[in-house]
């Protein structure tokens, strides 16, 4: 069964243990609306590499890339394992559209990875992949390693995004109102992929607020990705929108094909 691309957040590390947030409560319940996938396929932008990678084949180590949490978060696993045909087949995928990828027998799963899996996954039965984001990419290279992935929904493969549409730890707060210019970015964004609006999305460096919501912009990347994945004449699907820490957007999306 084809699987729509997904666009999830993954926020701060403990999102996963902060049931009150909206988000949290989003991806908990995510399963429900979603047939389950034979695989699953995601990008995450805290796996920057030189060159486009994916996870080899064996079991995925729980990668706690952060710092200033508690030891609760530590000591959290997702078992999850990528098996020999995925691995393979992700290979094939992103050969066959004329990109080079190696594969990594060193990393796992980082936490913009095993977050939102975690939460909307937790048996951690599926098998999973993880592709890097090479830190040359931008907004088009994105776009075109999505397209690459793209035959892999048709084959029940789940491709997903995991990022945020606006990360700016200068404006993070525990407290406050979600700023205008965080509000207005998210909606904009929103807009253009609903309406399909690829050009617009791949120049959206333009706008006016873009350095202040993506003071580095690896945290939109991802969005590209699962947009391109879903082929061509793309568009989105709101799914949740809310904001932690203020100003980080945690909007998710499903992207469809016309």
């Amino acid at each position: 069964m084809k699987q729509s691309p997904l666009f999830l957040p993954h926020g701060a590390p403990d999102l996963i243990i902060r049931p009150e947030l909206e988000a949290h409560q989003f991806l908990k319940a995510l399963a429900i609306s979603v047939s389950k996938p034979d695989a699953i396929v995601i990008v995450s932008p805290h796996w920057q590499t030189d060159r486009l990678s994916i996870t080899a084949a064996g079991p995925l180590k729980t990668i706690h890339d952060y710092g200033g949490f508690s030891q609760e978060l530590r000591e959290i696993q997702y078992a999850a394992e990528a098996p020999g045909w995925l691995v393979s087949r992700v290979h094939e995928a992103i050969t066959r559209y004329g990109l080079t990828v190696s594969e990594d027998d060193s990393w796992g799963l980082d936490h913009g990875a095993w977050v939102p899996l975690a939460l909307a996954f937790p048996e951690a039965d599926i098998p999973v992949v993880q592709v890097s984001l090479p830190r040359s990419y931008g907004s088009e290279e994105s776009y075109n390693l999505g397209r690459a992935l793209a035959p892999l929904a048709e084959q029940g493969i789940l491709v997903i995004g995991s990022g945020a549409l606006t990360h700016n730890f200068d404006e993070v707060s525990k407290t406050g109102e979600v700023p205008d210019w965080a509000l207005e970015f998210d909606h904009w964004i929103s807009g253009l992929a609903q309406q399909g609006e690829t050009c617009a999305l791949l120049s959206s460096g333009n706008h006016r607020y873009y350095q202040k919501a993506l003071p580095t912009d690896e945290h939109f990347l991802p969005f590209l990705v699962a947009y391109g994945a879903a082929g061509e004449n793309a568009f989105s699907e709101k799914l949740h929108e809310s904001f932690t820490y203020r100003s980080i957007s945690m909007s998710a999306f499903r992207f469809h094909s016309k």
